[in-house]
């Protein structure tokens, strides 16, 4: 049995779910901290997400910051931070813009899989 060695994480989830957004991190730290090569980005409804989880009185803050200090947030989508006008508030909070020509200023889905990552997507 093969077992993957590098993780893409994508968080889609919206804003009534805070559970998989909140999961979609948890697994990232957690495949980080057992050694695996983990990159996190925020896609579609999702690129809100870094704008809540960094805000103090957030429940999650504490776990955005680890997950952010930890370097495995990579990005947020340019084109759907654009369509969800999120894009100033993604960067504020610490996230870079991700996405590329070839993909519509979307992040770049097949670059991932093309370079062995796995995705997950919540």
């Amino acid at each position: 049995m093969t077992v993957a060695s590098k993780f893409v994480i994508i968080i889609q989830a919206n804003q009534q779910d805070v559970g998989k957004a909140v999961h979609g991190l948890l697994y990232g730290y957690e495949l980080h901290e057992e050694g695996f090569k983990v990159e996190i980005l925020f896609d579609g409804a999702g690129t809100a997400w870094p704008n809540e989880l960094s805000k103090a009185e957030h429940p999650f803050n504490t776990l955005y910051k680890q997950v952010m200090k930890a370097g495995i947030v990579k990005g947020g989508c340019q084109a759907c931070s654009g369509f969800f006008d999120t894009a100033d508030d993604i960067q504020d909070a610490g996230v870079r813009l991700v996405g590329n020509e070839n993909t519509g200023g979307h992040i770049p889905f097949a670059q991932y899989i093309k370079d062995g990552y796995f995705p997950i997507v919540v």
